[in-house]
Parts: structure tokens; sequence; C-alpha cells
């Protein structure tokens, strides 16, 4: 008896020496025991001070601004997180997400027809096809993208869907969102498309992000009225987070795309 007790209790006594000693997963005893483990904390990206180095940054620029950040721990943060901001085509993003949604629930995969709208919807942004494309899913189901990423300041747009309502912290929290909202048969799809979208329609985050970063983003624009947003989600090994950077009234188009511009270039050149 004994001895079979001894056989029993052995690897077990194995795998709290080892983890003791360096030579396997120090969670291994915490788990056995119940002891508690210290590692090394989990540092967020982008910094708290690049954070406010950005904020510092906008509340220099001229017209009516907002920025968000969710880091690379899921935290969001920012400066007039929830001011409300017409999104022009960054809705298009949930658009694309909802189309993709109901692919799924319908159980059938992309063919020529449904890439005939998604791929100029995003690629050139073009406004025919987003129209087609909401036609098709309807407004439902892009409120219901709305809820399932966490949207708190959403309303659809009255009149035209470029002018649906939004803020910083719903797009950024979108973007961080989604590899879970979107079916993980379309994923790849959907990154493609974010991530080749047309190098005129590619200024704010990418220029400052790549190569370094690998960056899935979507631009809008309404030039009468000065308005100008990018949404991005960055990725490199181990770290995600997603900006989202809206400004209204400004006095150009490259006024609005160098203010972008410069929020992305502050948080990351203050990150290491």
């Amino acid at each position: 008896m004994w001895a079979e007790r001894f056989r029993r209790g052995r690897p077990l006594m194995l795998v709290a020496c080892a983890g003791l000693a360096g030579w396997g997963p120090a969670s291994a005893v915490a788990l056995e025991y119940g002891g508690e483990g210290r590692g090394i904390p989990v540092v967020p990206y982008p910094s708290a001070d690049a954070i406010a180095a950005a904020s510092r940054y906008l509340d220099g620029r001229a017209g009516r601004t907002s920025f968000a950040v969710v880091n690379s721990l899921g935290q969001l943060s920012g400066v007039r997180l929830r001011e409300h901001f017409e999104t022009a085509s960054v809705v298009k993003v949930m658009m694309l997400v909802a189309y993709l949604q109901m692919l799924s629930a319908q159980h059938r995969g992309l063919d020529a027809a449904d890439t005939s709208l998604l791929y100029p919807m995003i690629h050139v942004s073009d406004n025919n096809a987003a129209s087609a494309v909401t036609a098709i899913v309807g407004g439902a189901a892009v409120a219901r993208v709305a809820r399932e990423s966490g949207m708190s300041d959403y309303a659809p747009g009255v009149g035209w869907w470029a002018y649906t309502q939004t803020s910083a912290a719903d797009q950024a929290r979108l973007f961080f969102a989604l590899e879970r909202l979107v079916p993980r048969r379309f994923y790849a799809y959907a990154r493609g498309l974010l991530s080749g979208i047309e190098p005129s329609q590619s200024w704010g985050v990418p220029p400052v992000g790549r190569p370094r970063w690998q960056v899935f983003f979507k631009t809008g624009a309404l030039p009468e009225q000065g308005l100008f947003n990018e949404v991005a989600r960055l990725e490199r090994p181990r770290l995600t987070f997603t900006i989202a950077v809206f400004t209204d009234g400004d006095p150009s188009m490259s006024y609005g795309e160098q203010t972008i511009e410069g929020v992305a270039a502050t948080l990351l050149a203050r990150s290491p």
C-alpha cells in the first residue's frame, strides 16, 4: 500500500520540485498547493504617458476633436471619449461585420455577388456599394453589431448612413472586438480588406504604424464640413491595441489627416 501511494504521489512531487527549481511552470505548484506566485506585471500598450501626450497634442489642434484607445489589456482611455460625431465611411466596417454575420447565419460562403459589394465598399470606400449592403442587411443588423461590440453612443443615420452617430470610444471597442464579432470562417477575408485599402485612402495611422505594425483600419470624411475620422487596429507579436480619432470643423482635408497622423505618431513614439 505504501508503494502504491508513493507511485501515485511521485509525479506530483516531481512537478512541484520542477516548478520550484525553475525547470517547469511555477503555476503548476500554485494549482496543486494553492500558493501565490508573483511574476512581472504586464505593462499596457500604449503607455499612460503616451496617451497623455497624445491628448495634449490633440488639444492643440483646431476644430472639435476626440480620441480613444483600447490598450493591449483591453482598457479604454483617451479624451472626450463619448463626444458624438457623424461616422462618415467609418460605419462601413459595421456594415461589413453585419454582412459577414448574415452569411454565417445562412450557412453559406462568399460568392462573386458578395465580394462585388464588400470589396469596393472597403477598398475604395465606394458609397453605392455601401448603400447596397445596407439595403441587404438592414438597419437592425447594424444596430446588433453596435450592441455586440458594447457601443453606448450609436444612433442610426437620418437620411443617409454616413450620418450615423458614434463616438471614439464606440469605434475603438468595435475594432478591438473584431476577432470575436466576425465569424471565424470570414475573419481572414475581413482582415485582408481592412489591411489592403487603396493607398490614396491610407492616410493617418498606416503611414506611422507600418511596417513595424500590421494595421487594419478605415477612414471616413465629410470634407464639406471639415470632418475626418479614422479607426485602426494595430498588431504585432503578442500586442494588439486600437485607436479611434474623430475630428470635425477642420480647416482642410490635409489638416484633418495631419491631426490623425499626429495622434498616432505621438502614441507610438512614446511607447516602447
